[in-house]
């Protein structure tokens, strides 16, 4: 059975779950109650599920046009479970990948995207930690509350803080839009304290970007040579197998450097990569990284 078809049927499965939740929410108490009970645990195991096939996929540009659809579903899912933790951290996550894969194409959809998956990433947060919700609604800074974040709360604050930081990265024309990145900046940081190998090494490959991007004067601790230490780090992760890493050095660093030699040469050798090789076959994330190197090298002028 093709990754394609494995993929549709746990669609309709996913699908046929929801059409039993929502007849349950229109029943009496008794049935909503025992409906919820009973489907919302079904329907997270079939959502990473389908996250796990949807990351297997050799396809980059199968799982680019599927992801909409994907999208549109898990929302509407989440929306139905609103405190369900673990389906609003997945759907924050799936609003980040699929950021990633428009932003070189379409900076504001992109941009719409990593608004949504950061709102999505702390209504998370907020779901599964009290301390942090009753602190952010009564005033405090995101950044302040982030000391009460614990390690269970892991995968929403990583997103949380990759869409964040993402955003406000593709805002620097704008910088009355961007007051909020120290709160991602603060996101990021706690994930890395808590597992600096997390998510591929993600986080310290976005504090790669930002370092990059921001002025050594800035408060917030730009310049090359932070920059160069977390995509450094981000690479070590996985022992250089995460190309995204390599490939947003080769846009932001390298040409922060005026290196075009090295820009080239990282490019290259994601291009050249074997894209299963992460994490057991997570292929599509470094499919999704060559795209963007191949967008790269015939884009160079955008960045030299």
């Amino acid at each position: 059975m093709t990754g394609k078809i494995k993929i549709c049927l746990r669609g309709i499965s996913i699908f046929c779950l929801i059409v039993f939740f929502v007849m349950g929410l229109l029943g009496c108490t008794a049935t909503r109650h025992t409906v919820q009970k009973t489907v919302i645990p079904l329907l997270d195991t079939s959502v990473d599920d389908l996250v796990g096939h949807l990351l297997k996929q050799k396809n980059g540009a199968f799982i680019k046009d599927g992801l909409p659809g994907a999208l549109l579903v898990i929302t509407g899912l989440t929306e139905l479970a609103p405190t369900d933790y673990d389906l609003l951290a997945t759907t924050s996550f799936l609003y980040c990948a699929y950021g990633l894969f428009v932003e070189d194409e379409n900076n504001e959809y992109a941009i719409s995207l990593y608004k949504v998956g950061t709102d999505y990433g702390i209504r998370a947060l907020k779901v599964n930690n009290s301390k942090f919700r009753k602190a952010v609604e009564s005033g405090t800074p995101v950044y302040k509350a982030v000391k009460l974040l614990t390690k269970d709360d892991m995968k929403a604050l990583t997103w949380a803080g990759l869409n964040l930081a993402k955003r406000c990265t593709l805002q620097l024309d704008r910088v009355e839009l961007i007051t909020d990145i120290q709160d991602g900046i603060a996101l990021i940081k706690r994930s890395i304290e808590f597992d600096p190998k997390y998510a591929w090494g993600a986080p310290w490959m976005a504090m790669g970007i930002v370092y990059a991007v921001l002025p050594p004067y800035c408060d917030l601790g730009g310049g090359a040579e932070p920059s160069w230490n977390a995509f450094a780090s981000g690479n070590k992760a996985r022992n250089g197998e995460f190309g995204l890493c390599d490939m947003f050095t080769a846009r932001y660093l390298a040409p922060l450097l005026k290196d075009e030699r090295w820009y080239d040469e990282l490019n290259n050798r994601v291009i050249e990569m074997d894209p299963c090789k992460l994490d057991g076959g997570q292929c599509v994330v470094n499919e999704l990284a060559k795209q963007k190197a191949r967008y790269n090298m015939e884009h160079k002028e955008r960045w030299f």
